[in-house]
């Protein structure tokens, strides 16, 4: 046996005493790095977590600062909309007070200022964004129509729109109310007990 190692019984062989100091500061180097390498892990990943809390603060505040700026817009928009329904709504107030009153106007007034209000509320809808959908002489479209009626007739194309019952709006390209239609379709064959034979 030399100095260096002594064996042991198992046949494995242990450092010796001197080699020890050797080894110990081998070991005690790893120790720190392995700790050092632990605490810079836990530094990033407490760093991580502060970003991570931050931006969840963060996306909260956004989302706090753009439902109040939605509300401000749509309380705006509103505002906007009823200012140029006012006037709208002066002149039907007007022709309430006129109706009521002893001095009648003559029918023929009456319906040209009915009509006069009734283009001053479809303008200010029209700048709105809204639409009337084009209904009568059109082909069904169930995209814009709505069929209340059929009415059989050979004098026009099946499908085709007679009557409007309630006028379609688009806001904006889409639909918000479909239109309520008659519409056409092919009258049914006689049946054979109904074919009069001359």
């Amino acid at each position: 046996m030399t100095e260096e190692t002594v064996k042991k019984p198992e046949g494995k062989s242990e450092p010796s005493p001197k080699l020890l100091p050797d080894l110990l500061a081998q070991l005690e180097e790893k120790l720190q790095r392995a700790v050092k390498q632990r605490a810079e892990s836990e530094r990033k990943a407490a760093d991580y977590l502060n970003k991570l809390q931050r931006l969840q603060a963060d996306m909260e505040n956004i989302q706090k600062i753009t439902k109040r700026q939605v509300e401000v817009v749509t309380s705006q928009a509103s505002e906007r909309l009823l200012m140029k329904l006012l006037p709208s709504l002066d002149a039907l107030r007007q022709a309430v007070k006129i109706a009521g009153s002893n001095d009648a106007l003559p029918r023929e007034e009456v319906a040209v200022g009915l009509k006069m209000l009734q283009e001053q509320l479809e303008q200010v809808l029209q700048t709105e964004g809204l639409e009337e959908i084009s209904a009568v002489g059109q082909p069904l479209n169930p995209e814009f129509h709505e069929v209340v009626s059929y009415v059989e007739t050979d004098a026009k194309p099946e499908n085709m729109v007679l009557e409007e019952v309630r006028v379609g709006y688009k806001l904006n390209g889409r639909v918000i109310r479909p239109s309520l239609v008659v519409v056409t379709k092919k009258p049914k064959p006689p049946k054979p007990s109904e074919v009069r034979s001359d």
